[in-house]
Order: structure tokens, then C-alpha cells, then sequence
């Protein structure tokens, strides 16, 4: 893990996270959580434990906010001194599926989790205490999110590395090799590449343009 000065010119420290680091991580807190809290570890992760896991860690949390701009599904609101306080916008919940929220969830939940602790620390290093928040963290309506923030980038990627494994990925990767007869990464639109696509949207209840970008990111898809 390596640190840098925040490019955004925020107090905290900017965290360098390779992905295998947060793909392993990801899999290992949803694991201890389910096994702790909820009998077992199991696909898909349902949107209740995601919230569950989000209200042990966090403050207050609204997920019915109705307060929220215009195509923000989602923020968390950071402090220097206490807990961060989560909503998730009460408009992603009027859909046919619940991929919305529980995309949103997991991307709230990743501030949470990494970037909470970095503002507690700024703080005590500045000895500041706050009335209101510091910073606001928003989860827009896209899936695949710039680089330029750091800290939405990491969020993103802990999004869809806690609702698609990396491991599972891998080993139904390596199944789909084995039985099309063809190396990894696979064309998107491919045979092994369409059927791993939609075995990842079935399995993990996604959808498919996530699955789509989790693979992709995951070098295991090749989108033409």
C-alpha cells in the first residue's frame, strides 16, 4: 500500500490500493460479516445484509432519502470526528430489481469502510471537530467511474468486487475455458464470453453491463 497527497487538495491521505489488494479484501469483509451475522456466506449478496453491514459501521443511515440532487443514487457524508452518515436515494428503489441499490450500497459502503478512517485521522492531526460534514462522497448514475477522484474509483471497483467475487469470477472463468477450448481473457462476444456474461448476471443477480465492466476490468473479457 503506498500514499499520496490527495490531488483534490483534501486533507486526507490519497491511498494507493492495487485491485487484486481490494478484490481480496472485499471478499474476505462480506465473508465475515455473512458468517458472522447471517448463518453463511452466499451468492447473491442480498441488498438487506449490504445495508446491515453498512449500519454497523456507519452513523445515521437513510435509505429511503428523498433529499438527494438529481441523478445521485447515493452519499456519504464525512466527519472528523464521528462516524460517516449514509443515503441512498428513495427513487432507485421504484425499479423492477433491486441492482440499483445494492450497486449503490456496496459503493456507500466503500467509503465507509477505506475513507472514513482517513478523515478521523486528518482530524485528530488537526485537532478539528466539526458540527456538519467535511465531505460529501456521491454515487452518480454511472458504473464505471473516472479516475480523477481516487476515492470514487476505489468505491467503484469495491462495488462490484463485493457483489462479484474474484474468485468465483476466476474459477468460472477458468470452467468456461476449459469447455469452449480457448484461452482467457474471452471476447466479449464470444460464445465463452457471452455465456460467462450471463452466468455472472444470473449468479450474482447484476446487470448485464456491470458484469460486463467487472469482467472487463478483471482482464478475464476482451470487449470488442
Amino acid at each position: 500500500m503506498k500514499e499520496y497527497r490527495d490531488p483534490l487538495g483534501r486533507p486526507i491521505r490519497r491511498l494507493y490500493l492495487k485491485t487484486d489488494v481490494l478484490d481480496k479484501r472485499c471478499e474476505e469483509v462480506m465473508r465475515e460479516f455473512m458468517e458472522r451475522r447471517s448463518g453463511g456466506y452466499r451468492l447473491p449478496i442480498p441488498a438487506d445484509e449490504i445495508i446491515r453491514l453498512i449500519e454497523e459501521r456507519a452513523g445515521e443511515v437513510d435509505i429511503y432519502a428523498d433529499d438527494l440532487p438529481e441523478g445521485i443514487h447515493g452519499q456519504t457524508s464525512m466527519y472528523y470526528d464521528r462516524k460517516p452518515d449514509v443515503k441512498i436515494a428513495a427513487s432507485i428503489h421504484n425499479t423492477r430489481s433491486d441492482h440499483r441499490v445494492r450497486t449503490t450500497a456496496c459503493h456507500e459502503f466503500g467509503h465507509v469502510w477505506i475513507h472514513a478512517p482517513l478523515w478521523w485521522e486528518a482530524g485528530a492531526k488537526m485537532k478539528a471537530a466539526t458540527a456538519g460534514p467535511v465531505w460529501n462522497c456521491h454515487r452518480e448514475t454511472i458504473i464505471d467511474a473516472s479516475e480523477y477522484d481516487w476515492a470514487e474509483w476505489q468505491s467503484g471497483w469495491i462495488s462490484g468486487a463485493i457483489l462479484m467475487p474474484a474468485s468465483e469470477l476466476r474459477s468460472w472463468a477458468a470452467e468456461y475455458a476449459a469447455r469452449f477450448r480457448i484461452n482467457l481473457p474471452f471476447p466479449a462476444k464470444s460464445p465463452a464470453g457471452s455465456g460467462l456474461t450471463a452466468f455472472v448476471v444470473e449468479r450474482c443477480d447484476v446487470s448485464i453491463i456491470a458484469a460486463i465492466v467487472r469482467l472487463s476490468k478483471s482482464r478475464l473479457l476482451v470487449e470488442e
